[in-house]
Protein backbone atom coordinates (compact mmCIF):
# COMPACT_ATOMS: atom_id res chain seq x y z
CA UNK A 1 0.00 0.00 0.00
CA UNK A 2 2.49 2.79 0.88
CA UNK A 3 4.79 1.50 -2.98
CA UNK A 4 1.33 2.50 -4.42
CA UNK A 5 0.85 5.80 -2.50
CA UNK A 6 4.09 6.58 -3.27
CA UNK A 7 3.80 5.61 -6.88
CA UNK A 8 0.76 7.71 -6.91
CA UNK A 9 2.45 10.63 -5.40
CA UNK A 10 5.40 10.65 -8.12
CA UNK A 11 3.57 9.79 -11.09
CA UNK A 12 3.91 13.18 -13.27
CA UNK A 13 0.72 12.10 -15.27
CA UNK A 14 -1.63 13.15 -12.09
CA UNK A 15 0.02 16.74 -11.51
CA UNK A 16 -0.32 17.31 -15.28
CA UNK A 17 -3.93 15.77 -14.97
CA UNK A 18 -4.65 18.07 -12.08
CA UNK A 19 -3.30 20.87 -13.89
CA UNK A 20 -5.23 20.62 -16.98
CA UNK A 21 -8.47 20.24 -15.03
CA UNK A 22 -7.85 23.48 -13.48
CA UNK A 23 -7.29 24.98 -16.09
CA UNK A 24 -10.68 23.32 -17.83
CA UNK A 25 -12.41 24.75 -14.76
CA UNK A 26 -11.01 28.43 -15.10
CA UNK A 27 -12.21 28.55 -18.81
CA UNK A 28 -15.67 27.41 -17.73
CA UNK A 29 -15.51 29.26 -14.62
CA UNK A 30 -14.99 33.03 -15.87
CA UNK A 31 -17.91 33.00 -18.44
CA UNK A 32 -20.51 31.90 -15.74
CA UNK A 33 -19.18 34.74 -12.95
CA UNK A 34 -16.24 36.54 -12.95
CA UNK A 35 -15.50 35.88 -9.40
CA UNK A 36 -15.48 31.92 -9.93
CA UNK A 37 -12.41 32.85 -12.19
CA UNK A 38 -10.79 33.98 -9.55
CA UNK A 39 -10.97 30.37 -7.61
CA UNK A 40 -10.42 29.19 -10.58
CA UNK A 41 -7.07 30.92 -10.95
CA UNK A 42 -6.03 30.35 -7.78
CA UNK A 43 -6.48 26.41 -8.31
CA UNK A 44 -4.48 27.13 -11.36
CA UNK A 45 -1.46 28.69 -9.99
CA UNK A 46 -1.62 26.06 -6.75
CA UNK A 47 -1.84 22.97 -9.18
CA UNK A 48 1.11 24.33 -11.01
CA UNK A 49 2.72 25.06 -7.91
CA UNK A 50 2.52 21.78 -6.65
CA UNK A 51 3.28 20.11 -9.73
CA UNK A 52 7.19 22.24 -10.12
CA UNK A 53 7.84 20.90 -6.36
CA UNK A 54 7.38 17.42 -7.35
CA UNK A 55 8.89 17.23 -10.76
CA UNK A 56 11.37 19.97 -9.26
CA UNK A 57 11.18 21.79 -12.51
CA UNK A 58 10.13 25.25 -13.29
CA UNK A 59 10.07 26.89 -16.70
CA UNK A 60 8.41 26.38 -19.93
CA UNK A 61 10.75 25.32 -22.82
CA UNK A 62 8.01 24.28 -24.91
CA UNK A 63 7.54 28.26 -24.98
CA UNK A 64 9.25 29.85 -27.85
CA UNK A 65 11.77 32.51 -27.31
CA UNK A 66 9.28 35.46 -29.17
CA UNK A 67 6.33 33.89 -26.53
CA UNK A 68 8.30 34.14 -23.57
CA UNK A 69 9.63 37.76 -24.51
CA UNK A 70 5.72 38.97 -25.06
CA UNK A 71 4.69 37.37 -21.89
CA UNK A 72 7.72 39.05 -20.08
CA UNK A 73 6.07 42.56 -21.68
CA UNK A 74 2.91 41.72 -19.88
CA UNK A 75 4.33 41.91 -16.33
CA UNK A 76 6.26 45.04 -17.13
CA UNK A 77 3.21 46.75 -17.96
CA UNK A 78 2.00 45.59 -14.57
CA UNK A 79 5.24 47.02 -13.09
CA UNK A 80 4.84 50.27 -14.77
CA UNK A 81 1.70 50.63 -12.45
CA UNK A 82 3.45 49.46 -9.56
CA UNK A 83 6.54 51.87 -10.37
CA UNK A 84 3.67 54.72 -10.97
CA UNK A 85 2.40 54.59 -6.93
CA UNK A 86 5.57 56.35 -6.59
CA UNK A 87 4.32 59.85 -7.83
CA UNK A 88 0.80 59.32 -7.58
CA UNK A 89 -1.20 61.15 -5.75
CA UNK A 90 -3.34 58.41 -4.32
CA UNK A 91 -1.01 55.56 -3.33
CA UNK A 92 -3.54 53.91 -0.99
CA UNK A 93 -5.71 53.50 -4.47
CA UNK A 94 -2.78 52.83 -6.27
CA UNK A 95 -2.69 49.60 -4.26
CA UNK A 96 -6.17 48.41 -4.58
CA UNK A 97 -6.07 48.84 -8.05
CA UNK A 98 -2.98 46.89 -8.30
CA UNK A 99 -4.72 44.25 -6.43
CA UNK A 100 -7.47 44.43 -9.22
CA UNK A 101 -4.70 44.19 -11.94
CA UNK A 102 -2.98 41.18 -10.60
CA UNK A 103 -4.31 38.06 -13.49
CA UNK A 104 -2.17 40.58 -15.83
CA UNK A 105 0.96 39.12 -14.15
CA UNK A 106 -0.36 35.72 -12.42
CA UNK A 107 -1.37 34.53 -15.62
CA UNK A 108 1.57 35.10 -17.60
CA UNK A 109 3.97 34.06 -14.57
CA UNK A 110 1.92 30.96 -14.74
CA UNK A 111 2.66 30.12 -18.73
CA UNK A 112 6.35 31.01 -18.10
CA UNK A 113 6.73 28.69 -15.27
CA UNK A 114 4.54 25.79 -16.07
CA UNK A 115 5.79 23.08 -18.12
CA UNK A 116 3.12 22.44 -20.90
CA UNK A 117 4.69 19.89 -22.94
CA UNK A 118 2.10 17.50 -22.25
CA UNK A 119 -0.82 19.57 -23.69
CA UNK A 120 -1.34 18.31 -27.12
CA UNK A 121 -4.47 19.61 -30.00
CA UNK A 122 -6.98 17.40 -28.20
CA UNK A 123 -6.44 19.30 -25.05
CA UNK A 124 -6.95 22.36 -27.07
CA UNK A 125 -9.48 21.37 -29.12
CA UNK A 126 -11.49 20.80 -25.17
CA UNK A 127 -10.47 24.22 -23.92
CA UNK A 128 -12.08 25.84 -27.19
CA UNK A 129 -15.17 24.11 -27.11
CA UNK A 130 -15.48 24.31 -23.24
CA UNK A 131 -15.92 27.95 -23.84
CA UNK A 132 -18.54 27.56 -26.56
CA UNK A 133 -20.51 24.82 -24.70
CA UNK A 134 -20.52 27.37 -21.36
CA UNK A 135 -21.93 30.20 -23.53
CA UNK A 136 -24.55 28.10 -25.24
CA UNK A 137 -25.75 26.90 -22.36
CA UNK A 138 -26.13 30.23 -21.21
CA UNK A 139 -27.53 31.46 -24.14
CA UNK A 140 -30.44 28.38 -24.12
CA UNK A 141 -30.75 29.47 -20.19
CA UNK A 142 -31.33 33.29 -20.88
CA UNK A 143 -33.50 33.00 -23.81
CA UNK A 144 -36.01 30.57 -21.89
CA UNK A 145 -36.35 32.54 -19.46
CA UNK A 146 -36.93 35.40 -21.79
CA UNK A 147 -39.65 33.21 -23.71
CA UNK A 148 -41.20 33.15 -19.99
CA UNK A 149 -41.14 36.78 -19.50
CA UNK A 150 -42.95 37.44 -23.02
CA UNK A 151 -45.54 34.85 -21.94
CA UNK A 152 -46.05 36.51 -18.55
CA UNK A 153 -46.86 39.89 -20.47
CA UNK A 154 -43.23 41.99 -20.52
CA UNK A 155 -42.78 43.96 -23.30
CA UNK A 156 -39.99 42.66 -25.77
CA UNK A 157 -37.87 46.01 -25.18
CA UNK A 158 -37.67 45.18 -21.71
CA UNK A 159 -36.71 41.19 -22.40
CA UNK A 160 -34.07 42.17 -24.85
CA UNK A 161 -30.92 44.20 -24.76
CA UNK A 162 -29.09 44.51 -21.53
CA UNK A 163 -32.36 42.70 -19.47
CA UNK A 164 -31.63 39.81 -21.84
CA UNK A 165 -28.34 38.43 -19.62
CA UNK A 166 -27.37 39.87 -16.09
CA UNK A 167 -23.49 40.32 -17.11
CA UNK A 168 -22.01 43.77 -18.18
CA UNK A 169 -23.12 43.14 -22.01
CA UNK A 170 -20.02 44.73 -23.36
CA UNK A 171 -17.76 42.08 -21.57
CA UNK A 172 -20.13 38.95 -22.34
CA UNK A 173 -20.02 40.38 -26.02
CA UNK A 174 -16.27 40.06 -25.82
CA UNK A 175 -16.48 36.52 -24.81
CA UNK A 176 -19.05 35.84 -27.17
CA UNK A 177 -16.80 36.80 -29.99
CA UNK A 178 -14.29 34.81 -28.99
CA UNK A 179 -15.75 31.49 -29.21
CA UNK A 180 -16.98 32.45 -32.38
CA UNK A 181 -13.12 32.59 -33.57
CA UNK A 182 -12.31 29.42 -31.73
CA UNK A 183 -15.43 27.95 -33.57
CA UNK A 184 -14.66 29.14 -37.21
CA UNK A 185 -11.14 27.44 -36.33
CA UNK A 186 -11.76 24.32 -35.21
CA UNK A 187 -14.71 23.82 -37.55
CA UNK A 188 -12.01 24.97 -40.29
CA UNK A 189 -10.05 21.59 -38.70
CA UNK A 190 -12.64 19.49 -39.46
CA UNK A 191 -14.13 20.43 -42.69
CA UNK A 192 -12.41 18.06 -44.45
CA UNK A 193 -11.59 15.19 -42.53
CA UNK A 194 -15.12 12.28 -42.93
CA UNK A 195 -15.15 11.57 -39.70
CA UNK A 196 -16.06 14.89 -38.30
CA UNK A 197 -18.17 15.93 -41.16
CA UNK A 198 -21.25 15.79 -39.33
CA UNK A 199 -20.06 17.24 -36.10
CA UNK A 200 -18.76 20.51 -38.38
CA UNK A 201 -22.05 21.71 -39.19
CA UNK A 202 -22.68 21.53 -35.65
CA UNK A 203 -19.78 23.44 -34.72
CA UNK A 204 -21.34 26.55 -37.42
CA UNK A 205 -24.66 26.33 -36.18
CA UNK A 206 -23.26 27.25 -32.47
CA UNK A 207 -21.27 29.98 -34.51
CA UNK A 208 -24.95 31.03 -35.45
CA UNK A 209 -26.21 31.32 -31.86
CA UNK A 210 -23.51 33.24 -30.79
CA UNK A 211 -23.88 35.82 -33.09
CA UNK A 212 -27.83 35.94 -32.50
CA UNK A 213 -26.60 36.12 -28.97
CA UNK A 214 -24.41 39.47 -29.56
CA UNK A 215 -27.38 40.66 -31.19
CA UNK A 216 -30.06 40.65 -28.59
CA UNK A 217 -27.67 41.56 -25.90
CA UNK A 218 -27.88 45.04 -27.89
CA UNK A 219 -23.89 45.79 -27.39
CA UNK A 220 -23.17 48.46 -29.88
CA UNK A 221 -18.74 47.80 -29.06
CA UNK A 222 -20.17 44.20 -29.64
CA UNK A 223 -21.52 44.10 -32.90
CA UNK A 224 -19.00 46.70 -34.21
CA UNK A 225 -16.55 44.64 -33.37
CA UNK A 226 -17.97 40.92 -34.12
CA UNK A 227 -18.64 42.43 -37.69
CA UNK A 228 -14.78 43.33 -37.62
CA UNK A 229 -14.56 39.16 -36.58
CA UNK A 230 -16.54 38.19 -39.25
CA UNK A 231 -14.89 40.41 -41.80
CA UNK A 232 -11.13 39.20 -40.82
CA UNK A 233 -12.58 35.80 -41.18
CA UNK A 234 -14.51 35.56 -44.39
CA UNK A 235 -11.03 37.46 -45.76
CA UNK A 236 -9.15 34.94 -44.05
CA UNK A 237 -10.68 32.16 -45.81
CA UNK A 238 -10.03 34.37 -49.74
CA UNK A 239 -6.30 34.69 -48.83
CA UNK A 240 -6.76 30.51 -48.47
CA UNK A 241 -8.49 30.92 -52.15
CA UNK A 242 -11.55 29.55 -50.77
CA UNK A 243 -13.48 32.29 -52.68
CA UNK A 244 -16.85 30.37 -52.19
CA UNK A 245 -16.42 29.51 -48.72
CA UNK A 246 -15.85 33.42 -47.83
CA UNK A 247 -18.12 34.92 -50.05
CA UNK A 248 -20.95 32.47 -48.73
CA UNK A 249 -20.17 33.43 -44.71
CA UNK A 250 -20.19 36.81 -45.74
CA UNK A 251 -23.16 37.10 -47.72
CA UNK A 252 -24.78 34.45 -44.70
CA UNK A 253 -23.54 37.12 -42.23
CA UNK A 254 -25.26 40.03 -44.01
CA UNK A 255 -27.98 38.04 -45.01
CA UNK A 256 -28.43 36.86 -41.07
CA UNK A 257 -28.24 40.76 -40.10
CA UNK A 258 -30.69 42.16 -42.44
CA UNK A 259 -33.43 39.07 -40.93
CA UNK A 260 -32.75 40.19 -38.03
CA UNK A 261 -33.41 43.92 -38.56
CA UNK A 262 -36.42 43.09 -40.65
CA UNK A 263 -38.22 40.46 -37.59
CA UNK A 264 -37.11 42.49 -34.61
CA UNK A 265 -35.60 46.08 -35.59
CA UNK A 266 -35.38 46.79 -31.79
CA UNK A 267 -32.17 44.65 -31.45
CA UNK A 268 -30.16 47.38 -33.22
CA UNK A 269 -32.00 50.41 -32.02
CA UNK A 270 -29.27 51.56 -30.01
CA UNK A 271 -26.69 51.06 -32.66
CA UNK A 272 -28.65 53.35 -35.15
CA UNK A 273 -29.59 55.75 -32.44
CA UNK A 274 -25.81 56.12 -32.00
CA UNK A 275 -25.39 56.64 -35.94
CA UNK A 276 -28.63 59.43 -35.86
CA UNK A 277 -26.55 61.30 -33.42
CA UNK A 278 -23.25 61.53 -35.29
CA UNK A 279 -25.17 62.38 -38.65
CA UNK A 280 -26.88 65.15 -36.97
CA UNK A 281 -23.60 66.33 -35.39
CA UNK A 282 -24.02 65.43 -31.95
CA UNK A 283 -21.68 63.10 -29.46
CA UNK A 284 -22.93 59.90 -30.63
CA UNK A 285 -21.90 58.25 -26.96
CA UNK A 286 -21.31 59.42 -23.77
CA UNK A 287 -17.82 58.00 -23.97
CA UNK A 288 -16.84 61.17 -26.66
CA UNK A 289 -17.28 63.35 -23.75
CA UNK A 290 -15.50 61.25 -21.72
CA UNK A 291 -12.39 60.92 -23.80
CA UNK A 292 -11.77 64.63 -24.81
CA UNK A 293 -11.77 64.74 -20.60
CA UNK A 294 -8.56 62.90 -20.60
CA UNK A 295 -7.15 64.01 -23.26
CA UNK A 296 -7.33 67.39 -21.46
CA UNK A 297 -5.26 65.60 -18.51
CA UNK A 298 -2.29 64.32 -20.61
CA UNK A 299 -1.36 68.01 -21.77
CA UNK A 300 -0.14 68.41 -18.40
CA UNK A 301 1.91 64.76 -17.73
CA UNK A 302 2.53 63.40 -21.00
CA UNK A 303 5.64 61.19 -19.95
CA UNK A 304 5.29 59.33 -16.79
CA UNK A 305 1.09 60.08 -16.55
CA UNK A 306 -0.29 61.14 -12.58
CA UNK A 307 0.53 57.75 -11.38
CA UNK A 308 -1.98 54.81 -10.93
CA UNK A 309 -5.42 56.01 -9.24
CA UNK A 310 -3.54 59.40 -9.16
CA UNK A 311 -5.64 60.83 -12.34
CA UNK A 312 -8.93 60.06 -10.25
CA UNK A 313 -9.63 63.79 -8.65
CA UNK A 314 -8.59 65.75 -11.64
CA UNK A 315 -10.92 63.28 -14.21
CA UNK A 316 -13.92 64.00 -11.95
CA UNK A 317 -13.06 68.04 -11.91
CA UNK A 318 -13.32 67.48 -15.61
CA UNK A 319 -16.90 65.65 -15.37
CA UNK A 320 -18.24 68.88 -14.05
CA UNK A 321 -16.62 71.25 -15.97
CA UNK A 322 -17.85 69.42 -19.00
CA UNK A 323 -21.50 69.36 -17.31
CA UNK A 324 -21.05 65.03 -17.10
CA UNK A 325 -23.08 65.10 -14.26
CA UNK A 326 -23.96 61.60 -14.77
CA UNK A 327 -20.44 60.04 -15.14
CA UNK A 328 -19.52 62.51 -11.83
CA UNK A 329 -21.96 60.72 -9.76
CA UNK A 330 -21.75 56.92 -10.94
CA UNK A 331 -17.63 57.52 -11.15
CA UNK A 332 -17.39 56.83 -15.10
CA UNK A 333 -13.62 55.50 -16.46
CA UNK A 334 -12.32 56.25 -19.45
CA UNK A 335 -14.21 53.52 -21.33
CA UNK A 336 -10.53 53.25 -23.73
CA UNK A 337 -8.14 51.29 -21.60
CA UNK A 338 -5.50 53.12 -24.74
CA UNK A 339 -6.65 56.41 -22.96
CA UNK A 340 -6.51 54.84 -19.34
CA UNK A 341 -3.23 53.62 -19.75
CA UNK A 342 -2.06 56.97 -21.16
CA UNK A 343 -3.40 59.18 -18.45
CA UNK A 344 -1.98 57.16 -15.61
CA UNK A 345 1.21 55.52 -16.92
CA UNK A 346 2.32 58.30 -19.68
CA UNK A 347 3.69 57.83 -22.80
CA UNK A 348 5.52 55.33 -22.07
CA UNK A 349 2.98 53.14 -20.17
CA UNK A 350 1.05 53.79 -23.72
CA UNK A 351 4.03 52.46 -25.44
CA UNK A 352 4.72 49.41 -23.50
CA UNK A 353 0.82 48.49 -23.95
CA UNK A 354 1.08 49.11 -27.66
CA UNK A 355 3.66 46.65 -28.07
CA UNK A 356 1.60 44.11 -25.93
CA UNK A 357 -0.76 44.12 -28.26
CA UNK A 358 0.60 44.31 -31.40
CA UNK A 359 3.67 42.28 -31.41
CA UNK A 360 2.21 38.62 -30.74
CA UNK A 361 0.21 40.00 -34.19
CA UNK A 362 3.13 40.83 -35.80
CA UNK A 363 4.92 37.07 -35.39
CA UNK A 364 1.84 35.40 -35.63
CA UNK A 365 2.18 36.32 -39.58
CA UNK A 366 5.71 35.19 -39.21
CA UNK A 367 6.78 32.04 -40.99
CA UNK A 368 8.22 30.53 -37.94
CA UNK A 369 4.94 31.09 -35.55
CA UNK A 370 2.03 31.84 -37.88
CA UNK A 371 -0.56 31.42 -35.58
CA UNK A 372 -3.93 33.36 -37.80
CA UNK A 373 -6.31 32.73 -34.27
CA UNK A 374 -3.77 35.07 -32.43
CA UNK A 375 -4.24 37.69 -35.00
CA UNK A 376 -8.37 37.68 -35.58
CA UNK A 377 -8.23 37.73 -31.60
CA UNK A 378 -5.89 40.75 -31.40
CA UNK A 379 -7.98 42.34 -33.95
CA UNK A 380 -11.12 41.36 -31.41
CA UNK A 381 -9.56 42.69 -28.08
CA UNK A 382 -7.81 45.50 -29.34
CA UNK A 383 -10.21 47.35 -30.75
CA UNK A 384 -13.04 46.02 -28.04
CA UNK A 385 -10.34 47.71 -25.71
CA UNK A 386 -11.02 51.03 -27.59
CA UNK A 387 -14.88 51.18 -26.25
CA UNK A 388 -13.68 50.02 -22.62
CA UNK A 389 -11.04 50.37 -19.62
CA UNK A 390 -11.22 46.33 -20.21
CA UNK A 391 -7.89 45.83 -17.83
CA UNK A 392 -9.14 48.03 -14.55
CA UNK A 393 -11.92 45.11 -14.32
CA UNK A 394 -11.20 42.16 -13.88
CA UNK A 395 -13.87 40.20 -15.80
CA UNK A 396 -11.97 41.75 -18.32
CA UNK A 397 -8.73 40.92 -17.47
CA UNK A 398 -9.01 37.19 -16.33
CA UNK A 399 -10.38 36.69 -19.65
CA UNK A 400 -8.85 38.64 -21.68
CA UNK A 401 -5.36 37.78 -19.87
CA UNK A 402 -6.13 33.97 -20.09
CA UNK A 403 -6.69 33.49 -24.32
CA UNK A 404 -3.90 35.88 -24.91
CA UNK A 405 -1.43 33.32 -22.84
CA UNK A 406 -3.17 30.27 -23.82
CA UNK A 407 -2.95 31.12 -28.06
CA UNK A 408 0.91 32.28 -27.15
CA UNK A 409 1.48 29.20 -25.80
CA UNK A 410 -0.85 26.62 -27.69
CA UNK A 411 0.32 28.59 -30.92
CA UNK A 412 1.88 25.01 -32.61
CA UNK A 413 -1.44 23.40 -32.14
CA UNK A 414 -3.35 26.36 -34.88
CA UNK A 415 -1.36 25.00 -37.81
CA UNK A 416 -3.14 26.85 -41.15
CA UNK A 417 -4.11 24.78 -43.49
CA UNK A 418 -1.63 23.36 -46.11
CA UNK A 419 -2.68 25.40 -48.89
CA UNK A 420 -1.46 28.86 -46.48
CA UNK A 421 1.39 27.45 -44.74
CA UNK A 422 4.27 29.23 -46.11
CA UNK A 423 7.27 27.30 -47.04
CA UNK A 424 9.51 26.10 -43.93
CA UNK A 425 12.71 24.22 -44.60
CA UNK A 426 11.39 21.29 -44.13
CA UNK A 427 8.60 21.19 -46.28
CA UNK A 428 10.69 22.84 -48.85
CA UNK A 429 12.89 19.49 -48.72
CA UNK A 430 10.13 17.51 -48.93
CA UNK A 431 8.27 19.25 -52.02
CA UNK A 432 12.21 18.95 -53.62
CA UNK A 433 11.86 15.37 -52.82
CA UNK A 434 8.68 14.91 -54.28
CA UNK A 435 9.96 16.66 -57.64
CA UNK A 436 13.39 14.66 -57.80
CA UNK A 437 11.10 11.42 -57.41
Amino acid sequence: MQERIKQLFSNLKWYEAAEYAAMALYVIAVPIHWRLGIWALALLILSATVKAIATRRVGNPTLPKASRLCLLVMILYYLLYLFSIHYSNSPLGGFAVLGKKLPIILIPIFFLFSNHGYVRRKHVTVLNLLLAAVLTIRFCIMLAQAILDLMAGEVLNQVIHAHFDPMHYNYLALYIATAIILLFFEAMRYWNKPKWKKWRWLLVADMVVMVQYILILGSRSGLLTMIMVVATLAGYLILLKQYKMGTIMALSFVLFLGLNHLITPDLFSRAESTIEKMENGEDGDVRQEIWKCGLDLVEDHEVLGYGNEGYRVELYREYIEHDLTKSFKEKHNFHNQYLESLVATGAIGLIVFLIMVIIPAILALTRKYWNPVMVVFTILYASWLFFEEGFSRQMGLLFICWWYCALLTFAKHYPSPKVSLPLTHKRKAIKGKEIHS
